[in-house]
C-alpha cells in the first residue's frame, strides 16, 4: 500500500510522530533514525510536490523530487546551525530539523487538500477548520506557480533576475510586489466565495466521498500516540 492510499489522519499522524520522536529520543542516534525514516518516506511512489491527487503517474522519479526538495530545504538550516553551534550540537539539532522538514514535505506532497477536507468533515470537524488545513497544504504549490508566472511576465518586459547584487535586489522588488498584491487580492476573492457558499462558523457539511478509515489504521494511530507517550516517559525516567 502506498502512502497515498492511507487515510489523511494516518498520514498526519505519521508526519507528527516522527518529529516528536526526533526531539524525545536521545541525540544523535534518535534523530538519525527518524531522519532516515522520514527521508525514506519521501520516496513513496506517486508522491510529487504540488501534484498530490492530480493523477500523476506512479513511479520512483516523483519520490526523488520530493527527496530532493526535503534535502535542499534542510541544507540552509545545517549551515546556520554550524555557524552558531559546535559540530555535535549542529548534528543533534540538524537531524531533528531535517526530520521535521522531510515529514512536512512528504505529507504535503502526498495528501491532496480536498481529501483532507472530506476526512475532517466526515469526522465532524467544522468546515472552517477543514478549509484552513486544506489552504495551508495547498498554499506553497499555489504561490510557487504564481511566482513562476510573475517571473515569466517580468522577463517578457525585459527584467533580468541575473547579474550583480544590485540587479538581483531590483528584480526581487519587481517580483515580490506583484506576488504580495495578487495574494491579497485572492484572499478577498476567496473570502467572498466562501461566504457565498455558506462557509460560516458553525455550518455543517455532508462529505460527498469520505475516505475509508480502516480499523487497522485507527489502531495504528493510537499505537503511534502510545509510542510517543511511552518514549517520553522513558526519556524522563532515564534523565531522572
Amino acid at each position: 500500500m502506498t502512502g497515498g492510499r492511507l487515510h489523511p489522519f494516518t498520514l498526519l499522524a505519521i508526519a507528527g510522530t516522527l518529529p516528536a520522536l526526533a526531539w524525545i529520543l536521545p541525540a544523535p542516534a534518535g534523530g538519525a533514525v527518524t531522519t532516515a525514516v522520514a527521508l525514506v518516506l519521501t520516496l513513496t511512489p506517486g508522491a510529487s510536490p504540488g501534484l498530490a491527487g492530480t493523477g500523476s503517474s506512479p513511479g520512483w522519479r516523483p519520490g526523488l523530487v520530493v527527496l530532493r526538495t526535503a534535502v535542499l530545504t534542510a541544507a540552509p538550516f545545517w549551515l546556520f546551525l554550524l555557524l552558531l553551534h559546535d559540530v555535535p550540537s549542529t548534528i543533534a539539532i540538524g537531524l531533528r530539523l531535517t526530520t521535521m522538514i522531510a515529514s512536512v514535505v512528504w505529507v504535503g506532497a502526498l495528501l491532496p487538500p480536498g481529501r483532507l477536507v472530506e476526512a475532517m468533515v466526515a469526522a465532524g470537524w467544522g468546515v472552517t477548520a477543514a478549509y484552513l488545513f486544506a489552504a495551508a497544504l495547498s498554499a506553497v504549490p499555489l504561490l510557487k506557480a504564481r511566482a513562476q508566472r510573475i517571473v515569466d511576465a517580468q522577463r517578457c518586459r525585459g527584467l533580468s533576475p541575473r547579474g550583480g547584487l544590485g540587479r538581483r535586489l531590483r528584480a526581487l522588488r519587481a517580483l515580490a510586489l506583484p506576488l504580495v498584491l495578487s495574494v491579497l487580492h485572492e484572499v478577498d476573492e476567496r473570502a467572498l466565495a466562501l461566504e457565498t457558499r455558506g462557509f460560516v462558523p458553525g455550518a455543517r457539511r455532508t462529505p460527498l466521498a469520505p475516505p475509508r478509515d480502516a480499523t487497522a489504521e485507527r489502531v495504528g494511530r493510537w499505537l503511534l500516540l502510545v509510542g510517543c507517550a511511552a518514549a517520553l516517559a522513558w526519556r524522563l525516567a532515564w534523565r531522572g
